[in-house]
């Protein structure tokens, strides 16, 4: 397992806590990490709940990371795709119950992490904001699926034609949290009610979750494949190019000690 990443279990419950600095972008490395730790939990029988949390001070994920996806696959879009998608659906096929833990910001692709979980509670001073438009491209990894399926497409085309930031009580009034807390009480609230879960009988939560999985074979016909395809036409393009550029045009010209945050940029 990743330094960055620890999985910790604590009796019938997991807490799989994220710590890949800056701020949680993912790489391959960090997806295969994530997805052994799925593995783990999936496997080990005395395991009855899953928290997915953030081990870095104010950010919670901020989806694929930027420094890696487009040095190493800049022709391939299938295969930045599939990666996150392949990760992220193993969360929500889990027979386990999952919560997403958040407290801090959710950034681009980062949010189909969350919106994998069955349950989000969020600290009340967590974000959510889709930046990719601003360079040139599209969420890869569901997370536009996953929107409309939660909170419509009204609101999903809010977060992602505008790419402006959601506060924790917004999110919460349209349905894409549960709970709003304080930060201090984030963990101790997921392990509560992950507690809960875990005292379910296993084989009444798996179809319990089964019942509620079966939404996604009825997706509207061809979603994931249209979508998976839009990305496609943009990963690579040349506005993806100059979006990149700019991106990292905004890194060089900061002091070196500011650099550090600057995947993201404009939401640091």
């Amino acid at each position: 397992m990743s330094v960055s990443l620890e999985l910790e279990v604590r009796e019938t419950v997991a807490f799989l806590t994220l710590a890949f600095p800056p701020i949680n972008a993912l790489d391959e490395n960090a997806l295969q990490g994530v997805m052994k730790a799925l593995d783990e939990v999936e496997n080990d029988e005395t395991i009855r709940a899953l928290v997915i949390a953030s081990g870095i001070k104010g950010i919670y994920c901020s989806g694929g990371n930027l420094k890696y996806w487009p040095r190493v696959y800049p022709n391939s879009p299938d295969t930045v795709s599939s990666a996150g998608r392949k990760v992220f659906t193993r969360v929500e096929h889990l027979v386990k119950p999952s919560i997403a833990a958040i407290d801090g910001r959710v950034i681009g692709d980062g949010l189909s992490l969350a919106l994998a979980c069955d349950i989000r509670i969020a600290s009340r001073d967590s974000t959510f904001r889709l930046p990719e438009l601003d360079y040139g491209f599209i969420p890869g990894w569901g997370t536009i699926g996953r929107l409309v399926e939660v909170i419509g497409k009204p609101l999903t085309a809010e977060l992602l034609l505008f790419g402006q930031e959601m506060a924790a009580e917004r999110a919460q009034s349209i349905g894409l949290i549960n709970r709003i807390t304080s930060a201090g009480e984030l963990i101790p609230l997921a392990g509560t009610l992950a507690n809960q879960a875990a005292t379910k009988p296993p084989m009444a939560m798996r179809h319990a979750k089964a019942a509620l999985r079966g939404d996604l074979a009825n997706r509207p016909s061809g979603q994931e494949e249209w979508e998976i395809a839009c990305f496609k036409a943009v990963w690579g393009s040349p506005e993806w190019q100059d979006g990149i550029r700019k991106l990292f045009s905004k890194e060089n010209a900061r002091p070196i000690e500011e650099r550090i945050w600057l995947t993201y940029s404009s939401l640091v």
